[in-house]
């Protein structure tokens, strides 16, 4: 299953890192979306949101919570790479329900393993339900959602889930 993973800056900056860094592992798509063009990555409904706060036209408080604020995004993973490392700053941004803040750098292991884990985590938590055993309804909800906008064929079968 493909990953697709939205990258908001202005340059393909940080996209071109990460497509180094994930170069053997085809399962993981990376988007760049400029700031103006935020919604596309918010309908698209992506697997995860990494911004680039140093190569951004907004304000990255702004832009967190417009993500956070989409109903289908509410619980789409955000990583902010900034080379701002003032600690009040990185409180402030981790207010805004950001997941993870990495201090940039241009080999960036830490990136890498971080985007890994997240979609590990994401994937092992959008199959079962701690309460049912079951997918929960927001994760239903999004892949429906998402699939309906990218016009694929899919059914859903009570006994089988979602194919």
């Amino acid at each position: 299953m493909f990953q697709e993973i939205y990258i908001i800056e202005e340059d393909s900056e940080i996209i071109n890192i990460l497509k180094k860094l994930f170069k053997n592992e085809k399962e993981f798509i990376f988007k760049s979306v400029k700031t103006e063009d935020i919604n596309i990555a918010l309908t698209d409904i992506p697997s995860l949101i990494i911004i680039n706060e140093d190569n951004i036209n907004e304000n990255i408080l702004n832009i967190c919570d417009l993500i956070r604020t989409n109903e289908d995004n509410s619980i789409t993973p955000i990583i902010v790479v900034s080379s701002n490392k003032e600690e009040e700053h990185k409180i402030e941004v981790l207010k805004k329900s950001v997941e993870y803040y990495i201090n940039f750098q241009e080999e960036n292991k830490e990136l890498y393993y971080t985007v890994k884990n997240i979609i590990r985590l994401m994937h092992s938590n959008r199959k079962v339900s701690p309460l049912t055993g079951l997918p929960g309804n927001v994760q239903i909800q999004a892949e429906l959602k998402k699939r309906v906008v990218k016009k694929e064929e899919f059914a859903v079968d009570s006994t089988q889930g979602l194919r």
